[in-house]
């Protein structure tokens, strides 16, 4: 934060009037929950990926060494494959939407936390804000410190750090990328002829 916004910052910060220590004490713990919170989504969206993904390991695994002697177990083996992937992708999706909610509760808090604590404190005047919309910031530090560790071949895995991919928003993708391939062995299983409106479960031969 440059001295004239750092300044502006304080004068505005001035004519606010005095907060009570319990208010500050309430954001705090207001903070601290949505903190726990978040990291328990995010935590939470690993293992239950990790689960979804063993799952159709193992369904994989199961059709792949199959010799296919029993056609409808192999269709109700790659259904199943293909309602675990569209499990997970719904799993991944409420995942991330709670982890949104707490993202934008914890900077909502830090704001009026911040804001409290210059008022009731009179040691703190300079701020930090951790959680916020500014990905200029985001962008200046993570690339100042890649830059800073660039050797021969880290300059292709600092330009893919740099693109930000959304770890959360991956096992998404996962899920849908596997629907897809489990819904092609749906219909790879079967064996439709529309001319004569029949339905054949075949497996793989």
């Amino acid at each position: 934060m440059s001295k004239d916004a750092q300044v502006e910052q304080e004068t505005t910060f001035e004519r606010l009037p005095a907060v009570p220590h319990a208010d500050v004490n309430a954001l705090k713990a207001l903070f601290k929950i949505a903190l726990d919170k978040r990291d328990f989504e995010i935590t939470q969206l690993v293992q239950r990926n990790n689960f979804f993904m063993i799952f159709q390991g193992v369904l994989f695994a199961g059709v792949m060494q199959s010799n296919h002697t029993k056609p409808a177990v192999t269709l109700l083996v790659c259904l199943a494959g293909l309602l675990i992937s569209l499990f997970q992708t719904g799993m991944a999706s409420g995942a991330k939407f709670w982890q949104e909610y707490w993202e934008e509760a914890l900077k909502n808090i830090e704001k009026e936390l911040l804001t409290h604590i210059h008022r009731t404190d009179e040691s703190r005047r300079a701020t930090w804000s951790l959680f916020h919309d500014r990905t200029a910031i985001y962008n200046g530090m993570v690339n100042k410190r890649l830059h800073s560790h660039n050797k021969s071949f880290m300059s292709i895995t600092s330009w893919l750090v740099a693109k930000r991919f959304s770890v959360s928003r991956i096992p998404i993708y996962v899920g849908l990328s596997l629907s897809v391939i489990w819904a092609v062995m749906v219909f790879m299983a079967i064996d439709i002829d529309f001319t004569g409106i029949s339905i054949e479960i075949k497996g793989f031969s």
